[in-house]
């Protein structure tokens, strides 16, 4: 494990505290804002039919016979300034590719041997032959499957305003991930739409949940807490990238009809349930997730209400498991106490629910500097919890957090089946040594009983 360690500095109060300063790492020219921690990034690769070079070992740990449910952890790329955000996707039974940005285009890594080992960097291309550009260094991208067989993508596109991420736009691919089509535009203005968000229905309709901020002020100053708030929608589209809808909602978290505020309500995540609802997560400030479903495939949906589950200010990732027909949820599971401690994203958690959302069980931590696995959301009366300057600082009570120091940014998973296996890639850094303002992408392979508390 890595060695890190800082000093942690007293919190001066319940609901907003000054740190020292921002772990981000802003791109020349543009104005720094609370995104710009997804600054800078690193590195891809190619594959068995696009060129693939021979697959190379991942950097880490791995034991794939330790008897604990873990069957393998390494990263798929060295350390670097900023971070990656990448998206883990599965193209076909034996092949898992890992798209992200450098130097504001489009690359991809792929694996034949289920997220082992991967291979070279390579640009992702258009039919013309040309690059994927991108906003940032932050691809904002989501994979999936068309009901016709081909491969779609969305992705953030070049900036429309200044210091901000930029457009969504759509790409299909009818190769296996060779070429990728000209761009269809998904919403022309700014959005952002997390890593692997993106959503096939049953009926083949695609979901795009999506958030923005709004705000006074037009450029990279509009992400500052005080400067605007954001609010959530959908884009929606059934006839496979070609035509996109918006929805007819717009979501945020009112509370008490508005008298005790409006708050924010963003990186939506979307899962659909069972008897064809839609439900959808929401990451807030106020220590929970807040959750809304759609009954008519994502065209409109209900009040957001709060989730009993402690949550950071960072996305979820709702997402059906394949074999059981369960629901996970991948999230940053945090304490107030931690999010005001300049802690929110050590720790990496995993939860079943067996009820489409209703229940939660099987709490597991896929990382974390202390083991509880399961903390009590705050108290039911909304309250914010916001570093005035988002900090990560490593903890100082080495009893409770016994493998301190340690990581302290892992966050935006995603997740790949195989049979009785889950690989899971995240973002994963931010400390000291190596990793002091560097992160990387990490897989971690584990099997099902892991995740079901059976191993």
């Amino acid at each position: 494990m890595w060695n890190m360690f800082s000093i942690r500095k007293p919190a001066r109060g319940l609901l907003e505290r000054p740190a020292a300063g921002r772990n981000s790492r802003p791109e020349e020219g543009v104005q720094p804002s609370r995104r710009d921690i997804v600054g800078s990034v690193g590195a891809l690769a190619t594959m068995a039919g696009l060129g693939m070079s021979a697959s190379r070992p991942v950097t880490g740990q791995s034991d794939s016979s330790n008897g604990t449910g873990i069957l393998f952890e390494g990263f798929a790329a060295p350390p670097k300034p900023g971070v990656y955000e990448a998206i883990l996707g599965q193209l076909d039974g034996s092949r898992y590719c890992l798209f992200f940005a450098e130097e504001r285009k489009l690359v991809a890594k792929f694996s034949l041997d289920h997220g082992r080992t991967w291979g070279a960097t390579t640009l992702l291309r258009d039919v013309h032959g040309s690059p994927i550009p991108l906003a940032r260094n932050v691809a904002h991208l989501s994979l999936f499957h068309l009901r016709s067989g081909g491969l779609g993508i969305v992705h953030g596109g070049p900036e429309s305003r200044p210091g901000r991420d930029g457009t969504v736009l759509y790409r299909s691919s009818h190769d296996g991930g060779k070429t990728w089509s000209d761009p269809v535009v998904v919403d022309p203005l700014f959005s952002v739409c997390d890593p692997a968000h993106g959503l096939v229905l049953s009926t083949g309709r695609i979901l795009v949940p999506v958030f923005a901020w709004l705000s006074a002020f037009s450029g990279g100053e509009s992400e500052g807490e005080e400067n605007g708030i954001t609010y959530s929608w959908i884009f929606y589209c059934d006839d496979e990238g070609k035509t996109w809808k918006r929805s007819l909602s717009e979501l945020f978290v009112s509370v008490d009809q508005g008298r005790s505020g409006a708050y924010a309500f963003e990186e939506p995540s979307v899962v659909e349930l069972k008897d064809g609802r839609v439900l959808l997560f929401g990451r807030t400030e106020l220590g929970r997730f807040y959750r809304s479903l759609s009954k008519d495939g994502g065209v409109t949906w209900s009040v957001p209400q709060p989730v009993a589950l402690a949550s950071s200010y960072c996305a979820p990732l709702l997402i059906r498991i394949p074999a059981t027909g369960d629901i996970m949820l991948l999230w940053n599971q945090a304490s107030g106490e931690e999010i005001m401690a300049g802690l929110s994203r050590h720790r990496l958690s995993t939860a079943i629910s067996k009820d489409d959302g209703a229940t939660w069980m099987h709490f597991r931590n896929l990382e974390s500097l202390d083991d509880r696995a399961r903390l009590s959301p705050p108290p039911d009366q909304p309250q914010v919890y916001r570093m005035v300057d988002y900090e990560y600082r490593q903890p100082t009570d080495p009893v409770r957090y016994k493998r301190a120091p340690g990581s302290l940014r892992i966050c935006y998973p995603s997740v790949a089946f195989h049979q009785n296996e889950v690989a899971i890639a995240y973002d994963f850094g931010y400390g000291v040594g190596e990793l002091k303002d560097r992160s990387t992408t990490k897989i971690k392979i584990v099997s099902l009983d892991w995740v079901y508390s059976r191993a």
